[in-house]
C-alpha cells in the first residue's frame, strides 16, 4: 500500500503540473481572444497567474476556517463529546499524525464526515451530529480513520492545490467567453494575409482551449479523487485492523444522504466520506467518488469476504 500511496504522490505532482500548465494557457488564451496579439497574450498570462497566487495565498492563510464555516461547523471540546474526541485520539495515533487534529460537529440528522487541512499540524476532523447518533462505536471509528487517512496521505494539501488551480481556471474561462459574448474580443488588422491566417487559427485554438481546458481540468481533478478515496479506506483498514467497521458505515451513510437538510456546496461536496450531491458514488467521469458498492466490496475483501456483523447505534 505504501508504494501505491507514494505512486499516487508522483501522479498528484504531475497532475498539478499539469492544471498549472492548462492555467497558463488559458489566461494566454483569454488574452489572445480578448487583443489578438502576443503582447495581451502574455498579459492574460500574467493575470491567470496573478488570479491563481491571490486564490492560493486565501486558503493557505485561512482555508480550513472557511470550509468548516460554510459547513457550520462548530468546534468542540473533549468534555463535548468525549466518545468522538476519544476515538479521534486514537486514531490519531495510529496514523502517526504529529498533532491532535481540532474536531468539529455539524448539526443535522444527515450521516457523513470530511477532514481539512493543509498539513497534519493544521488538521480538523468535522463529523455531522446525526453520524454520532447512528453508527456504532466500530463504525465511527472507521469513518474517522478513513478521514485521518487523508489528512496522512497529504491528500487535503492536494485538494486544496488542485481545487484552488482548477476553480482559478473555471473563473478565467467564464471571464473570457463572457467578454466573448459581450464583443469584448477585437482582432488586429493586418496587411500580411499570411500573418492575418496565422492569427486567426491562433485565435481558433484559444477559442477551443478556453472551452475545453475546465472540462479536461474537471476529468484530471475527479479521477485523482476517487483513487484518493480508494486509498483512504486502505488506510482506514490500516489503522482500525477492521475494515467492516468502514464498509458498515459506508452503506448506512449512502442511505441516508439529503442535500436538502445537510450544510453543502459543491466545494465542500467532494471532501466528505460519501458526496451528499451524489450519494450512490456515480461511475460517472465527473463524480468525486467511487461506487460507494465498489469501496464497500473491497473492505470486505481486506476483511476476508465474511459479511460485518450487525452493530446497534450508539447514542
Amino acid at each position: 500500500m505504501w508504494e501505491t500511496i507514494a505512486a499516487n504522490k508522483r501522479r498528484s505532482a504531475w497532475l498539478i503540473f499539469i492544471l498549472a500548465l492548462l492555467l497558463a494557457g488559458m489566461g494566454a488564451a483569454i488574452g489572445l481572444l480578448m487583443g489578438g496579439s502576443t503582447q495581451t497574450a502574455l498579459y492574460g498570462l500574467f493575470i491567470g497567474i496573478v488570479v491563481w497566487g491571490v486564490m492560493l495565498l486565501v486558503n493557505m492563510m485561512g482555508g480550513e476556517s472557511v470550509l468548516l464555516a460554510s459547513a457550520n461547523a462548530r468546534e468542540v471540546a473533549h468534555a463535548d463529546a468525549p466518545q468522538l474526541y476519544n476515538i479521534v485520539e486514537e486514531m490519531r495515533i495510529s496514523a502517526a499524525l504529529p498533532a491532535m487534529p481540532r474536531v468539529f460537529i455539524i448539526d443535522t440528522p444527515v450521516p457523513n464526515a470530511f477532514a481539512v487541512g493543509l498539513k497534519p499540524e493544521r488538521a480538523c476532523v468535522a463529523v455531522t451530529s446525526g453520524l454520532l447518533e447512528r453508527l456504532s462505536r466500530d463504525e465511527l471509528q472507521g469513518v474517522i480513520a478513513h478521514e485521518l487517512g487523508h489528512i496522512s496521505n497529504r491528500d487535503t494539501l492536494f485538494m486544496t492545490l488542485a481545487g484552488v488551480t482548477l476553480g482559478a481556471i473555471v473563473l478565467l474561462a467564464d471571464l473570457g467567453l463572457r467578454m466573448m459574448f459581450w464583443g469584448g474580443g477585437r482582432r488586429r488588422s493586418s496587411n500580411n494575409k499570411n500573418a492575418g491566417a496565422a492569427m486567426a487559427i491562433m485565435m481558433i485554438i484559444a477559442l477551443v482551449l478556453a472551452i475545453l481546458a475546465p472540462i479536461i481540468a474537471r476529468l484530471l481533478y475527479f479521477a485523482c479523487s476517487r483513487q484518493r478515496e480508494y486509498l483512504a479506506d486502505a488506510s482506514a483498514a490500516q489503522f482500525t485492523r477492521y475494515p467492516a467497521g468502514l464498509a458498515n458505515a459506508l452503506r448506512k451513510i449512502a442511505l441516508q444522504q439529503d442535500p436538502k437538510k445537510i450544510p453543502v456546496n459543491r466545494v465542500v461536496a467532494p471532501m466528505y466520506a460519501v458526496n451528499p450531491l451524489a450519494a450512490a458514488g456515480s461511475a460517472s467521469i465527473f463524480g468525486t467518488h467511487p461506487p460507494t458498492e465498489e469501496r464497500i466490496r473491497r473492505l470486505m475483501d481486506m476483511q476476508g469476504g465474511a459479511p460485518a456483523p450487525s452493530a446497534s447505534p450508539s447514542v
